[in-house]
């Protein structure tokens, strides 16, 4: 295998991890690998993944795709999915996951993926999103509020969720309330649910919902 042929074969690759260079290359050569990064050809995202240096990151969706895959199984969350649907103005500069494995950071050459751990019963909520011929995993924006509610005890007051700057326009375009609500059974929390009624007195107090 030549670069070339492995070039033609994963141009269009966000990430190419190594099991799907096995698949098309079942004899490659690993140490090919090594002598390509020394070359500026390949760069290692983390064991096991890399992407083509000659292809540029496009974006935010080509990270998420990233993240999807280097941790696995995953879905864009929190603040990232909340950046996603303009719920929040500022831009973010790691990209957030839920994940059914331990929570952990990654610091890559692209950016820091970073991924929060729930149990396996609250890994849903989230659907695909295109992109070119590939997809990503993203929260839905009820699960992602209800995600950062979850696993951020600081949102414990309306003076707490103001300080985010949150999008009032957008919520009350894209918030499916019952939906959320549903959601908010499936966790069967406590404290999520009263963390959940300060949100919605927010939300009434702004008149994002009625």
């Amino acid at each position: 295998m030549t670069f070339q042929e492995f070039q033609r074969a994963f141009s269009t690759f966000p990430v190419i991890p190594t099991f799907e260079i096995e698949k098309v290359f079942p004899n490659f050569d690993r140490n090919a690998l090594t002598r390509w990064q020394q070359k500026g050809y390949l760069e290692k995202i983390r064991q096991g993944y890399y992407r083509l240096t000659a292809r540029p990151v496009i974006g935010e969706a080509d990270l998420f795709f990233i993240a999807n895959k280097i941790y696995f199984p995953s879905y864009i969350s929190l603040q990232s999915a909340l950046r996603w649907y303009d719920f929040i103005p500022e831009g973010v500069f790691t990209i957030t996951s839920i994940a059914t494995k331990k929570t952990n950071l990654f610091q890559t050459p692209i950016g820091a993926f970073q991924y929060r751990n729930v149990k396996k019963d609250l890994f849903f909520g989230y659907h695909l999103e295109k992109i070119d011929e590939f997809y990503f995993k993203i929260a839905e924006p009820e699960k992602a509020i209800l995600d950062l509610l979850y696993l951020w005890p600081s949102l414990s007051s309306e003076d707490d969720l103001f300080e985010l700057r949150l999008n009032l326009f957008e919520l009350s375009k894209q918030l499916d309330m019952e939906k959320m609500e549903m959601y908010l059974s499936l966790f069967s929390s406590k404290v999520l649910e009263e963390r959940f009624n300060i949100f919605n007195k927010f939300l009434l107090k702004y008149d994002v919902i009625t």
